[in-house]
């Protein structure tokens, strides 16, 4: 089967080259592929995929083609879940989680990175390299060291530093860079708006299609940063159409930012054709927090042409959305993945979903990756879900009438309960009461002419747990 490059904007079209992303005219580029030269229909293809496993792979047909064995992790196969408990919440009959949570680095990145990375070692690319915040350099991290191919990562500001971390436990070089037009090396640029690694992103969208029988969704809701798996899921259903996988393309995109920056969104609000760059912004989800995302007006004829619309969300919405995801479905998703049922949440208070309409929501990454979020999240479930008894509870009742030092509290606890343990015993509760955020302690001091010692203050979270606990007791 024959495939070409062709620009997005002048329809410019380029061999498949590896090297190629962007148009002389300076747009991205996709992957076209000649749908007719299979030589098979619908029915048939059908068959041949699903006598493959489960993964990216499975849909090699649609994929770039390249000799050997494909750089593989185990990624895609990711469940399909019907969201029940979600729905009652939501008030929709038919709704589906698409959990792409479980892939390999925790992330939908990962089916981008081994379409793009088996590309490059079939071009004997000698050094991969990326421009990340966060879960791009995780994933092409840890595909690159599976290939054999150096891998350097240029961390931009407001790196969410577990995912950091995650590409550094893979051996990747790490460059922290002020901006994203710094010198580069040697090596060849990985961004998520590639065309290969389009091409890789668009197996999340055919596995919905396979997994609910070849019958597309009425909607799909996926979040937003350059706007790279939109697009790719756009692609994915013009291609199932254009081949007969599917009757009808008849399925809504719904693209979601959130509130502190959201291009897209506000240039679909306005009627534009191209997205006007963000220069006051708020970085509080980096991974769909771009202020000039390049597929931006790729995404706004998509989701026009689908009929869909683009949904803004707030920081708290998102939040909330993160626990009811949790608590209901046990998934537990990070920010810039629930973002997609805060967004659904006010598509249906808005009338723009039908409550019988069968619904997807992708999610894209594992909270587990953004230890900094699921902190803010554990302070919305304080006090309700949260109680101390014992020593501990005693602690904070004192803490509650004035701040003290740990010996202070040792001596008082003895006092006031009677309670008598060894000293290091108390510090022990200390540090733990610490991580549960329910007291904080200010920077040692000298305390009367001896050793360095330590303040401890009740925080507003511990002081409504007190109150829940004492509420409670028997």
């Amino acid at each position: 089967m024959k495939a070409w490059l062709k620009c997005t904007r002048c329809g410019r079209t380029y061999p498949p080259d590896i090297e190629l992303r962007l148009c002389e005219c300076g747009s991205p580029l996709i992957l076209i592929h000649e749908i007719e030269g299979l030589g098979i229909g619908g029915t048939e293809l059908k068959k041949i995929i699903g006598s493959r496993p489960p993964g990216v792979w499975r849909y090699l047909e649609l994929l770039p083609k390249a000799i050997g064995e494909p750089v593989s992790l185990g990624e895609g196969g990711t469940y399909l879940q019907r969201a029940e408990r979600l729905g009652r919440e939501l008030g929709l009959r038919n709704i589906y989680l698409k959990n792409e949570t479980v892939n390999p680095t925790g992330s939908f990145l990962d089916r981008g990175s081994t379409v793009e990375v088996t590309m490059a070692l079939h071009s004997k690319v000698r050094c991969l390299e990326c421009f990340s915040r966060g879960n791009l350099a995780a994933s092409l991290a840890a595909y690159a060291v599976k290939a054999g191919i150096p891998c350097r990562v240029y961390v931009l500001p407001g790196a969410e530093q577990a995912k950091i971390l995650q590409a550094l436990a893979y051996d990747a070089e790490l460059i922290y860079s002020s901006r994203r037009s710094d010198q580069l090396g040697d090596g060849h640029l990985v961004e998520p708006y590639n065309p290969f690694f389009l091409d890789g992103l668009k197996t999340s969208t055919l596995e919905i299609l396979e997994q609910l029988d070849w019958n597309p969704p009425d909607a799909i809701f996926i979040t937003m940063g350059t706007g790279s798996n939109l697009t790719a899921a756009w692609k994915a259903l013009s291609e199932a159409e254009s081949i007969g996988l599917i009757e009808e393309n008849s399925t809504r995109l719904y693209g979601v930012q959130a509130s502190g920056c959201a291009p897209i969104v506000e240039a679909f609000k306005r009627g534009l054709d191209e997205v006007e760059p963000k220069k006051d912004y708020k970085m509080i989800f980096p991974d769909i927090s771009e202020p000039n995302p390049i597929l931006g007006s790729i995404v706004l004829k998509a989701i026009r042409g689908s009929s869909g619309s683009a949904i803004m969300v707030g920081e708290d919405e998102i939040l909330k959305s993160i626990k009811l995801l949790a608590k209901t479905e046990g998934v537990l998703a990070e920010p810039a993945a629930a973002a997609s049922i805060a967004a659904l949440k006010i598509a249906v208070d808005d009338g723009l979903i039908d409550r019988s309409e069968r619904v997807v929501c992708m999610i894209t990454g594992s909270g587990l990756k953004d230890p900094a979020s699921m902190r803010e999240l554990f302070k919305l479930s304080y006090p309700k879900h949260v109680r101390v008894s014992g020593t501990k509870l005693k602690i904070l009742k004192l803490l509650s009438e004035r701040s003290m030092y740990g010996y202070e509290l040792w001596k008082s606890l003895k006092t006031a309960y009677g309670l008598e343990f060894k000293l290091p015993t108390i510090y022990q509760h200390l540090s733990e009461l610490l991580r549960m955020g329910l007291i904080v302690s200010k920077p040692p001091e000298k305390g009367f002419g001896r050793r360095m010692v330590r303040k401890y203050h009740l925080t507003e979270s511990g002081r409504r747990v007190l109150v829940e606990s004492l509420n409670r007791e028997p």
